[in-house]
């Protein structure tokens, strides 16, 4: 059995082991990536602290739902971690920034930053679905009456449409579907809310609800990072989020178009 080595390239640092280090430096990828973090950023983050420990046979490779930390050494192992979903949690990966450009300065061995990644790792969204769906609403009526339209119908109309849209997909969360699916039954739910309320009220502008309603769901950070990873040279990393945007788009879209034509096909004006 061979005895492994501590390698400690800062002398400030606690020493660690190689095996040590690659944990800690996984559940930092792992907490980037489900936050939402590009790829670009998940792979400095974890290489800038194995370098931090002297260990340079240590490389990684990630895509949006997979991170390889593999050991080039003649007797390494490698390491490999699935997504299986991701979100948007800006303040973990704010606290991991600071974690990996500041390490030495938390003088944390390894007991405690694995404790303190695990507790990042296990946290749950710092809103709830409540605060989620109303938030959902209001930007929702924001965006329509940012469209010239200022009607105090218009901006019920599309909180309600924003508002019911975000708790279905909330709802249908549960049941675990695939995204083209939530996304296509926000879309439905959007067109139908939507032109209820038209129907009920003539001071509706239909237009104007609708895009304000769809602004909370269209894929802008997934279409931001894919154009990041895109010019730090990921262009795997770049061309997969850019297709998972425009998917989740087309999604949106499949199912509003849905939701009109079988309002029209119902024989309703």
């Amino acid at each position: 059995m061979i005895e492994e080595k501590t390698v400690n390239a800062l002398p400030d640092l606690p020493p660690m082991t190689k095996n040590q280090v690659m944990d800690l430096a996984m559940d930092m990828g792992k907490i980037l990536l489900k936050s939402g973090a590009e790829t670009s950023r998940v792979e400095d983050t974890m290489m800038r602290f194995c370098r931090s420990y002297g260990y340079y046979d240590l490389n990684v490779f990630c895509t949006p739902t997979v991170i390889i930390l593999g050991d080039e050494s003649p007797v390494g192992k490698s390491r490999v971690f699935r997504v299986r979903w991701r979100a948007t949690d800006l303040g973990l990966i704010r606290d991991v920034n600071r974690l990996s450009y500041n390490f030495r300065n938390w003088q944390m061995d390894y007991a405690e930053a694995k404790h303190w990644l695990q507790d990042r790792l296990a946290k749950s969204h710092p809103y709830g679905n409540g605060v989620l769906c109303v938030a959902a609403g209001l930007g929702s009526a924001c965006f329509a009456m940012l469209l010239g339209s200022a009607s105090i119908y218009n901006f019920v109309a599309a909180f309600l449409t924003g508002f019911i849209a975000m708790t279905l997909l909330k709802m249908v969360n549960n049941f675990h579907p695939t995204p083209f699916w939530e996304n296509f039954l926000a879309g439905i739910a959007i067109g139908i809310v939507a032109q209820i309320c038209c129907y009920l009220s003539p001071f509706c502008t239909m237009e104007n609800i609708i895009v304000g309603a769809l602004m909370p769901f269209l894929p802008g950070l997934a279409f931001t990072n894919g154009v990041r990873d895109y010019m730090s040279g990921d262009l795997l990393s770049g061309n997969s989020r850019i297709a998972e945007a425009a998917l989740f788009a087309l999604s949106i879209a499949i199912g509003l178009v849905f939701a009109l034509k079988a309002w029209t096909w119902g024989g309703l004006p």
